[in-house]
């Protein structure tokens, strides 16, 4: 089978964020024997049967391109990685976030299908009324795994992604419990993932902390990221862990969380060896999307087919 990604919906920026979800999700279809084109400037759509993907923030002005490019044959499946609620998605912890849940079912026309990252069954419920849905993760691919990067530590823990007030908070605390120069290497504004990996490279730990207190999801692109380049993942309490509470060490309370930082960083070695043990053979490409795949009626093999 043949999937395509198109991000013409997201903006530069959002297109960065996203770079990890597509690229872990190609990768683990490509090991399935798929071929999967993820490209930055692509602006086209298959047109002849195969699979469009799209990672949702849908406005009415992209739905619009979309409607026209199904008319036309385009076929559409659905990254799916907010988590609805309520209040919006996420908890409706931003404005815009609350705009994307209401204007989410109008583009469920157009899609025959949807993957959704966030775990459990009332998301699956709820995205399921509008289309063929499934639960798929971000898991391990032996093409994820960063083998030609090779980089000394000197930071004891390193962080990457948007900073909160809340982010920021926990990271100033740890730093001051290790008191160096060196506990604790932030990166908010990486250009590319290249400069992202060697700078989390240049930590022993990544950490995994919440951005809103009311949000408990884990990143999962987070933890795949880390492992595959050889860093081990301490995570501080999360309502929705599973399955990554299989893989990585996620704490019970914010005090715990302090004192498994301080233990890994002496140990990390030997706590990325375990963790990336069990990702492998725990989060297969055939459990994290093979399987979805076959759940919202998508399997079988098709011959190659020019995709871009």
């Amino acid at each position: 089978m043949n999937f395509l990604f198109w991000m013409g919906n997201h903006s530069s920026d959002g297109q960065r964020s996203l770079e990890d979800v597509i690229g872990i999700m190609g990768h683990q279809m490509r090991a399935l024997g798929h071929k999967a084109v993820w490209q930055e400037d692509n602006a086209k759509f298959i047109l002849d049967g195969d699979y469009n993907v799209t990672v949702e923030g849908f406005t009415p002005e992209v739905i619009k391109v979309l409607a026209d490019a199904h008319a036309q044959g385009a076929r559409f499946i659905c990254i799916a990685t907010e988590e609805p609620s309520a209040k919006g998605f996420n908890q409706g912890t931003q404005k815009e976030m609350v705009k994307r849940q209401q204007w989410f079912p109008q583009m469920s026309p157009y899609l025959e299908g949807i993957l959704h990252l966030v775990p459990g069954k009332h998301v699956t419920d709820w995205y399921g009324q509008f289309a063929p849905t499934a639960e798929a993760d971000l898991g391990y691919a032996p093409s994820l795994v960063r083998q030609q990067m090779v980089v000394e530590p000197k930071f004891d823990f390193g962080f990457y992604g948007s900073v909160s007030k809340r982010r920021l908070q926990i990271l100033k605390r740890l730093a001051r419990r290790i008191g160096t120069q060196y506990a604790v290497r932030i990166v908010s504004d990486f250009k590319t993932q290249t400069d992202r990996d060697r700078a989390m490279q240049e930590a022993r730990v990544v950490v995994q902390i919440r951005k809103f207190e009311e949000m408990g999801l884990v990143s999962s692109s987070r933890c795949n990221t880390a492992l595959c380049l050889g860093r081990p993942v301490v995570a501080e309490p999360h309502l929705l862990s599973k399955p990554w509470d299989e893989i990585v060490d996620f704490s019970q309370t914010i005090e715990g969380f302090y004192n498994r930082c301080i233990m890994a960083r002496s140990a990390w070695k030997g706590i990325h060896a375990v963790q990336f043990e069990k990702f492998k053979n725990t989060m297969t490409p055939q459990r994290c999307i093979g399987i979805p795949l076959e759940k919202i009626g998508i399997t079988g093999h098709r011959a190659a087919t020019r995709a871009a």
